[in-house]
């Protein structure tokens, strides 16, 4: 046996784009692999595997993905059949629906958390029912007061 021996092609990765700070793009973004975005992008729709929103980063427009990062801003809804993660540099003005969400300190989320498996059957909450999360920096435990 050969120690060279002929190993089968492995698929090929379905790819890793970055838009840079000095980058403003405007459209759509459809894409089965990684992006990251540390600059601007507008659009109504921006589909990914995985999405990640540098701190210096800007998304206007929904989010269909996989797995979704953010450490900037995004102002438009998060349909994510994954894993949400928001940073402590983070500011989401929209929705979110998502399998599992991470919320850090100091990370900002004004509109809808809805956590659980991703199914048809989800409806949106009521109006009155809505919760803005905005973690304080500064905050101390109840009992240290």
């Amino acid at each position: 046996m050969s120690m060279f021996s002929r190993r089968p092609a492995r698929a090929a990765t379905s790819g890793y784009s970055v838009i840079d700070d000095e980058l403003m793009i405007s459209g759509d973004i459809c894409t089965k692999g990684t992006i990251r975005v540390d600059g601007r992008v507008e659009g109504a729709v921006h589909r990914a595997d995985t999405l990640i929103i540098g701190a210096g980063g800007t998304v206007v427009g929904n989010i269909e993905a996989r797995e979704v990062v953010i450490g900037g801003t995004l102002h438009g809804n998060l349909t994510v059949s994954e894993r949400v993660e928001v940073q402590a540099t983070a500011t989401v003005r929209g929705d979110i629906r998502a399998e599992a969400v991470q919320l850090l300190e100091g990370g900002a989320v004004h509109g809808h958390i809805a956590i659980g498996p991703m199914d048809a059957s989800v409806t949106p909450m009521p109006l009155e029912r809505r919760l803005a999360l905005t973690p304080s920096l500064g905050a101390q435990p109840i009992a240290a007061r």
